[in-house]
């Protein structure tokens, strides 16, 4: 008899800037640790993406630490793999410091001599091996190289991986490099999966993927279905959070005039709504007006005046008019850059962030500095203002397939190091010498 937590996709440290989601994600992740010492598990496994990037804020390893911590106390042992916003390959992540605190422990064991992987063995009998998830899908190229001829055995065994299953993957997440289901090394009781930001139970095959404890963007609240894995005996059960309340509206703004919209959002306010947050997506493309006419931030605070403890507001698809041809030779470059920027974004922080962005990307290399040094330049500065930019800070938004500026640089990282059809390593997907 054994029984285990199989969580994934926390992404702690997400919603950088909006600090009601974020404590709802930090408290999700709590629940699920405390549920699982409640139960009373053997030990728990983190299927990917335990943090929203690979340096997340203190107060969130702080917060993490602790939580994890009190399992530990309770001699409940947790095994973990990176996901793809867990590595970097530029640097060590935290995930390795987690571990050499000796919070938890890595499962990808990996003899690099004779190209294979190696099970760990846990107190209970159970033996576990896995590998870690890679941004733009670099982890679909280790299944195919890596040999997983594992030696036979009477011990259950558990294989923990990132990475989405063509044949398991719903249509509406798109993917351009996804596993065959046949990559999956056989002969395992159970797949532990991360990655795939939504619940998905294939029995026959055993393959489970928990979703996200709360999730990391508009897309994952919108879906209904939040939690963990529980697996006593080998039988999953799903341990769903129906906490907090999420109320999703959606205005369609196609063909509308901006006074039109307007009567929309007021019609909306006079709604008799109850929920703790508010999800609302205004999309399509307006007849007359730009969506800077509207004053989005005021719309936002009377919404939430009416009792939600957050109003999480997604109108990237809202258009509006074509601009008008604008006369290069009466206006100076950055007074271009600028009048754009107040056309497009509508609030201040938006254009303040676009701004120290195009400052970042003209950035000219110093004398003496090597190509290497000058991207890695940029790259830094470009990341520590992503991090206070929402839409980045969500990562990828997976029904959209969008990939957020740190998959562009590791991947370019990863060809320039290893070269294509180059040799991999223990350092491309974060594993231990055995």
């Amino acid at each position: 008899m054994v029984k285990f937590a199989h969580i994934a996709d926390c992404h702690l440290g997400a919603f950088g800037r909006n600090p009601d989601l974020r404590e709802y994600n930090l408290k999700a992740f709590e629940k699920a640790i405390d549920i699982s010492i409640e139960r009373e598990v053997d030990f728990i496994i983190i299927a990917g993406d335990l943090f929203h990037n690979p340096h997340p804020d203190m107060d969130v390893v702080n917060r993490a630490v602790q939580t994890l911590m009190r399992a530990r106390r309770e001699n409940i042992r947790i095994y973990s793999v990176y996901g793809s916003h867990d590595f970097n390959i530029a640097r060590a992540s935290l995930i390795d410091v987690l571990e050499s605190a000796e919070v938890f422990k890595k499962v990808v064991n990996y003899l690099e001599e004779e190209n294979r992987l190696v099970l760990k063995e846990d107190p209970s009998g159970v033996s576990i091996a896995g590998l870690s998830g890679r941004k733009n899908r670099a982890d679909v190229s280790y299944f195919e190289q890596i040999d997983f001829s594992f030696p036979a055995g009477d011990d259950k065994s558990i294989f923990v991986f990132h990475s989405p299953i063509a044949e398991l993957k719903p249509a509406e997440i798109h993917e351009e490099r996804s596993l065959p289901l046949s990559s999956l090394p056989e002969n395992f009781d159970y797949y532990a999966g991360g990655h795939i930001h939504m619940k998905i139970a294939d029995s026959d095959n055993s393959i489970y993927y928990p979703g996200p404890t709360f999730g990391a963007s508009y897309t994952d609240l919108v879906r209904d279905e939040r939690g963990f894995y529980l697996v006593d005996d080998w039988e999953p059960e799903y341990i769903r959070f129906e906490e907090p309340e999420i109320l999703s509206k959606r205005i369609d703004a196609e063909g509308l005039k901006i006074e039109e919209l307007e009567e929309e959002l007021e019609s909306l306010l006079n709604e008799l709504m109850e929920g703790d947050i508010l999800l609302l997506k205004v999309f399509g493309r307006l007849s007359q007006g730009t969506p800077s006419d509207i004053d989005f931030n005021d719309i936002k605070s009377r919404l939430k005046g009416k009792g939600f403890d957050t109003v999480y507001l997604n109108r990237r698809e809202l258009d509006g008019e074509e601009l008008e041809h604008i006369k290069v030779k009466e206006e100076k470059e950055e007074e271009i850059e600028r009048r754009l920027l107040e056309e497009q974004v509508g609030d201040e922080f938006g254009q303040s962030f676009g701004q120290e962005l195009l400052k970042v990307l003209k950035m000219e290399k110093k004398d003496g500095e090597t190509e290497h040094d000058y991207e890695e330049r940029i790259w830094e500065e470009v990341w520590e203002l992503v991090k206070k930019r929402d839409e980045y800070e969500t990562g990828t938004d997976e029904a959209e397939g969008k990939e957020n500026t740190e998959g562009q640089y590791e991947e370019k990282e990863y060809s320039r190091e290893k070269g294509v059809g180059g040799q991999i390593t223990l350092s491309d997907f974060g594993g231990d010498r055995s």
